[in-house]
């Protein structure tokens, strides 16, 4: 029996689970991020209902260092690896996967994959590229004892591809939950101990920074089941009895159909059980009520900015009336509201920007994220950037998530742009600390509940320390 190790690389960068590549704070004080990586789940899961021996494992979020993951290789002795190098870590993704017995064959999957499979096989050390959605094509590839090549795979001797045909999801069993264990995954919106479910993938809007479309490969949007849904959702709560649910959809209300059947589902079952989602600011009302009605305890969705030019260029089809209303309307449901801000946009300015901010936190959402806009590889974004001379730097590397801007526009340099990103963490610190008592309560007691009063200590003092610094 061939043995598959599904085996998300070693290192600091963020890479399978995670739609934007950016490094983690591993030994810091801050909260611990690591998404779990369902796109490796999926395959896991797929592989063992087949003819193989595979395991997941996940050295990124059990902070394994490459030397811990090279016993664990040694030990396993697996046939082939799948693996997601970055544009971020290909240098040590590449020194680690050539340090490994030269006998395992090693397959590249995921977003630089897809974006840059040439070159992504070059440089990573790797013996095949698979570009795109990737589960069914790499179960194909193995099931052949790598004889034959699926249309979307890449070798040193096969260099034309084409994207592979998107799948059924429903054709997916569970993803792979046990071989890396779920303490190890963190979603920071989630009370407490949490486990990561999927409904849907795409998303129906179409937004020039996303990169997600980048592996799908096409403007799609699918669903799975309801009732398949909420099967598993029992599923989850019998065997793990989590907190809290996260549904990582890139958009679950994409189809109200969809949305509203899960909740209806959820209704006449009487499953009692906390969940949240992502979905976007133009659900109704009528769903916002099931939402809530079902269990949901906390409602995000990408609010990015209030400026009309700002949303136009982007482009998504949002208003600053309606994302206020969502705001209020989650608080009159009792759901937690969560809001993605995102600074230094195309046609956005430092006083834009400031002015967004300001009126967001005055709406005085439960919990928000502030982005930098980052003009990833493969996007329409990074060619907009590239045509009119935004970028700073077209090296792939340069385009990580922690805080520094990628782009410089005439009138907006970077270094403004970094300037906001810092201020608009701070003010809403400060929101939280003098004016967002629940939301501090939130934070602290989801912390005890998910590691310990000694830990939470010690990082409520380090943002205190961050919060009051000049």
């Amino acid at each position: 029996m061939k043995k598959i190790l599904v085996l998300n690389l070693p290192g600091l960068v963020l890479k399978s689970g995670s739609r934007w590549y950016n490094t983690t704070k591993k030994g810091g004080a801050s909260l611990t991020y690591y998404p779990y990586p369902w796109f490796m789940g999926y395959l896991t899961s797929l592989l063992k209902k087949s003819v193989f021996q595979a395991k997941l494992i996940d050295a990124v979020a059990m902070e394994w260092s490459a030397e811990r993951t090279t016993r664990y290789v040694e030990k396993f002795k697996p046939d082939y690896i799948v693996c997601e190098p970055t544009w971020n870590s290909v240098e040590s993704d590449r020194k680690f996967l050539e340090s490994l017995d030269k006998n395992i064959k090693k397959i590249a999957v995921g977003n630089y994959a897809t974006n840059f499979p040439q070159e992504c096989l070059e440089k990573s050390g790797v013996d095949f590229v698979a570009v795109g959605e990737y589960e069914f094509s790499v179960l194909e590839f193995l099931k052949s004892e790598g004889k034959n090549l699926p249309r979307n795979f890449v070798s040193h001797d096969k260099k034309e591809f084409q994207m592979p045909e998107l799948a059924d999801i429903n054709l997916f069993s569970y993803p792979e939950r046990n071989d890396t264990p779920l303490r190890f995954y963190n979603e920071p919106s989630c009370y407490g101990k949490n486990i990561v479910i999927v409904s849907s993938r795409g998303c129906r809007f179409n937004c020039s920074f996303c990169n997600v479309e980048c592996v799908y490969g096409k403007h799609v949007y699918r669903t799975r089941d309801p009732k398949e849904v909420v099967d598993e959702m029992e599923y989850l709560k019998e065997k793990y009895d989590p907190d809290e649910l996260y549904f990582d959809d890139d958009n679950m209300v994409a189809k109200k159909e969809h949305v509203d059947g899960i909740c209806k589902e959820i209704i006449n079952r009487k499953l009692k059980m906390r969940w949240l989602c992502m979905g976007d600011g133009r659900v109704d009302d009528e769903t916002l009520a099931l939402l809530s009605e079902a269990g949901c305890s906390c409602y995000k969705f990408g609010l990015e900015h209030f400026d009309e030019a700002v949303l136009a260029a982007i482009p998504k089809p949002l208003t600053k009336e309606r994302s206020l209303e969502i705001i209020e309307k989650c608080r009159q449901l009792g759901m937690r509201s969560y809001v993605n801000l995102i600074v230094g946009l195309p046609e956005s300015s430092y006083d834009k920007d400031i002015a967004m901010l300001k009126e967001v936190f005055q709406a005085k959402p439960d919990l928000i994220q502030i982005s930098i806009a980052i003009p990833y590889p493969g996007t329409r974004f990074f060619g907009t950037a590239k045509e009119r001379g935004w970028l700073i730097s077209e090296d792939p590397a340069f385009f990580d998530a922690t805080g520094k801007s990628p782009v410089s526009y005439p009138d907006y340099p970077a270094e403004k742009i970094q300037e906001v990103f810092a201020l608009g963490w701070k003010m809403w610190y400060k929101q939280v600390l003098f004016r967002q008592p629940k939301t501090l309560y939130f934070f602290i007691s989801s912390e005890i509940r998910r590691n310990g009063l000694l830990n939470t200590g010690g990082k409520i003092i380090f943002y205190l320390i961050k919060l009051f610094k000049r």
